[in-house]
């Protein structure tokens, strides 16, 4: 009699794990989404189709013109960098061979120029645009072309260069 008990026990334990296994576990992981950096290069001269582009990682001029179809024929390419890596929002133009330089009376509002205006200043780079309209934001309008020696990037030499291109 005792046989046939442990024989029904140990039937017992095979029919219970066969027809009951354990559950399978499944563990979740949650990722969260990483956030895309764009950048906007805005293209205008001898380019075929100029305007705005997006392009999300730091890209060569040369693959930028790419996405705009090309040059025309009347490109000046002595005048560009082609292999100058672009990493931030721009202004890119691609003069033509038929330009040639052009002196402007007109001088730029230092307090009404927006950062693509100030940009088009011979001397005048991206960081030093973005300074000045951060310094404007944050301490009014200028009273005096010699208040942008108080702006970050903007030295006595600069200062000079650009003055001619300047009015407040």
């Amino acid at each position: 009699m005792k046989e046939w008990i442990v024989i029904v026990l140990i039937l017992t334990v095979i029919l219970w794990i066969v027809l009951f296994p354990k559950q399978e576990t499944y563990t979740f992981v949650n990722q969260k989404a990483l956030p895309v950096v764009g950048y906007k290069i805005e293209l205008d001269g001898e380019i075929e189709k100029p305007g705005v582009y997006t392009i999300y990682e730091p890209m060569r001029l040369e693959e930028i013109i790419v996405f705009a179809y090309g040059l025309t024929k009347q490109a000046d390419l002595d005048e560009v960098e082609l292999s100058k890596v672009y990493d931030q929002d721009s202004y890119i133009y691609i003069p033509s061979i038929d330009e040639e330089d052009i002196i402007v009376d007109v001088k730029i509002n230092i307090n009404e120029a927006n950062f693509q205006m100030l940009l088009t200043i011979p001397g005048i780079q991206e960081r030093q645009a973005a300074s000045i309209v951060v310094y404007r934001e944050a301490n009014g309008l200028f009273g005096s072309l010699d208040e942008l020696i108080n702006v970050n990037y903007i030295g006595p030499k600069t200062l000079e260069k650009i003055r001619p291109y300047l009015t407040y």
